[in-house]
């Protein structure tokens, strides 16, 4: 998976716990946790390993620091009320999820299974940034994502008493809603078909159906905000 595909998953996932605890705490630290793995690891790849493991999933990318993560932000969020590591942690899970490490057993398991496994590729950064630039979901999320940022700016500025306008929102939301769950059913039935689709970077039937169920996922918040909507401007 792809930068903005990992940080809308971590906003998704923020939100519905932050939706379902009504804690709004949860939601910036797993966002920044669905992306971290990617920035330590390419970090720490360039820098140290360029020519001998120069893939970018190395130590973050390992199952045992998520349960690290995991454990150590249960007990503080256990004892202090304090949910930001246990948030990270489950951003970072995440992450390991949508890139499908257990089809990568020596990395994921690190290091029970031995040293890290990949091929060295000195042009990483380029080579990636190009596959990011060139991936037409990635801009898609990328153009939502700034979208989301503006509205979240300067929304306040918008007349929510207005009915007529809240009525008008709430039947977009519910389009995108219903649109997106026919793109999550699309995505799922061609993972399970064994389909792939390469050019959004997708080339594993797993990634399709995990993707899938994220988008799905997000159906289902635009749903429930479009009802919230909907009952504000009775």
């Amino acid at each position: 998976m792809y930068f903005f595909f990992h940080l809308i998953t971590g906003i998704i996932l923020g939100l519905l716990i932050s939706d379902f605890l009504k804690d709004q705490r949860w939601l910036i630290p797993c966002a920044i946790g669905a992306v971290l793995p990617d920035l330590i690891d390419k970090s720490i790849d360039y820098l140290l390993f360029p020519t001998t493991i120069g893939f970018g999933r190395i130590y973050s990318h390992t199952l045992f620091i998520a349960i690290l993560v995991l454990a150590a932000g249960l007990a503080i969020w256990k004892v202090k009320k304090d949910p930001d590591l246990m948030a990270v942690g489950v951003g970072i899970f995440s992450h390991q999820v949508l890139d499908v490490m257990w089809l990568q057993p020596q990395n994921w398991y690190f290091p029970f299974l031995g040293p890290f496994k990949g091929a060295g590729m000195s042009d990483y950064f380029f080579v990636m940034t190009m596959r990011e630039l060139k991936n037409p979901l990635e801009m898609i999320l990328a153009i939502l994502f700034g979208a989301a940022i503006l509205i979240m700016i300067y929304g306040i500025k918008i007349p929510h008493s207005v009915s007529r306008t809240s009525r008008v929102v709430s039947i977009m939301a519910t389009a995108g809603a219903l649109l997106l769950c026919i793109i999550s059913g699309i995505l799922i039935g061609q993972g399970i078909s064994h389909q792939v689709f390469p050019e959004l970077g997708w080339v594993k039937p797993e990634e399709l159906i995990i993707g899938g169920i994220v988008i799905a996922l997000g159906a289902g918040l635009i749903w429930r905000w479009q009802k919230n909507v909907f009952e504000a401007s009775k």
